[in-house]
């Protein structure tokens, strides 16, 4: 996995786009959680219902295009069954893939197996999650995006994550904005918006669905928000996830779950939470992280 990954290319002799909207966790400050030096206990089948809101507007393209007073624009990704209306939606790649990156700030590559199936089956499933609010796309113009080049890539850098405000672009004028080199034509989804689905799990094991939860930006007294798609760095992308505590609901065997003899996921937080108490007395520097994501992104 590419996580500095890119577009790159240049325009012609006007301002070149320097990106500098990005900030980097190094190796030495990441706790590198090994999960396989716990007992790993009960295992445990469940289903969790999310809950999104976009703290900031949303672009995921699709690679379809729509022309709207005569500008081509990349649009938002949708689904359409049928002669059933467009339902823009969140592709459950796209949520995934955001938090496979939260899980490696706080563990180590070999332990997220159980969620990337690296090595083994997956054990988490996301589902899509369609818009639940009214549609509505926004046009916008937005500064090309350029990766940065590989010489702006620290050493012993371990993951590149975008500020939550874009300060190399924000605050361009219209004129200065005319003068860059390149831009593109995009469909967002505005603040605001709300979606829904549900994760799917199974024979994970407390430390695994504690590090789920926690990644998803969840857990009690350590939340905090994250952002994925595209135009992360046009400050785009910033979501909020909850938990339908009520809703959500775990087993111990899948009997249970196949049977409708489940119990309310809020039964098992107790748990979750003793559970990350002890990671973070065995490894304290997700503290420092956990603090450093929350202080750009909010919780």
């Amino acid at each position: 996995m590419d996580l500095f990954k890119g577009s790159q290319g240049s325009g012609p002799d006007k301002k070149l786009i320097k990106e500098k909207n990005y900030f980097f966790l190094f190796s030495n400050e990441l706790p590198h959680i090994d999960l396989s030096r716990y007992t790993p206990g009960k295992s445990f089948y469940g289903k969790l219902y999310l809950d999104i809101t976009a703290l900031q507007d949303i672009f995921i393209g699709c690679g379809d295009i729509k022309k709207i007073n005569n500008k081509l624009y990349d649009t938002f990704t949708y689904v359409k069954k049928g002669t059933e209306k467009e339902t823009l939606n969140i592709p459950g790649s796209s949520l995934k893939g955001s938090v496979l990156t939260n899980m490696l700030m706080f563990l180590q590559s070999a332990s997220v197996d159980f969620f990337s199936a690296k090595k083994e089956k997956a054990m988490v499933f996301f589902s899509d999650l369609p818009m639940r609010s009214a549609k509505e796309l926004s046009p916008q113009t937005i500064p090309a995006r350029f990766g940065p080049q590989n010489k702006a890539v620290p050493p012993h850098a371990q993951l590149k994550l975008y500020l939550k405000d874009d300060p190399a672009y924000g605050n361009l004028s219209p004129q200065e904005k005319k003068e860059l080199p390149a831009f593109e034509n995009i469909l967002t989804i505005k603040k605001g918006s709300f979606f829904s689905g549900f994760i799917n799990f199974k024979l994970v094991n407390e430390y695994q669905l504690t590090s789920l939860v926690l990644a998803l930006g969840c857990l009690p007294e350590h939340r905090f928000n994250f952002k994925i798609g595209g135009a992360k760095n046009r400050a785009m992308g910033l979501i909020k996830i909850e938990i339908n505590r009520e809703k959500s609901i775990y087993s111990e065997n899948l009997i249970d779950t196949s049977t409708d003899q489940t119990i309310p996921f809020k039964n098992l937080e107790p748990i979750l939470l003793s559970t990350i108490s002890r990671l973070k007395k065995d490894f304290p520097k997700m503290i420092d992280v956990l603090e450093k994501i929350q202080g750009e992104y909010g919780k």
